[in-house]
């Protein structure tokens, strides 16, 4: 729901803007939540990795963890990718 705050000049119409100090605190929490987005995106993306390599591992009955590792490590690649291209887009949204 909008609020809508009087309108100096002509007090029926509302004024649809806000103060500064709204937008600012608007503002701070949509960047929070963007940004912990990020974060639980990049938790998901690795613990998939890592619980899906134990599974291959598992599956193909490997006696050490190589494919829990090699996979867990190309899910943080990934992870990283991820991450470098949203914060760019971000980057570009703000200029």
């Amino acid at each position: 729901m909008q609020k809508f705050k009087m309108n100096r000049e002509d007090p029926k119409q509302p004024n649809k803007e806000g103060s500064a100090d709204e937008r600012a605190l608007h503002s701070g929490f949509k960047q929070y939540g963007i940004y912990s987005g990020i974060v639980f995106q990049m938790l998901a993306t690795m613990g998939l990795g890592f619980w899906g390599g134990k599974k291959i591992n598992d599956w193909f009955e490997v006696s050490s963890n190589l494919l829990t590792v090699g996979i867990g490590f190309a899910a943080m690649a990934v992870a990283l990718y991820n991450l470098i291209t949203q914060l760019n887009k971000i980057q570009k949204n703000e200029n």
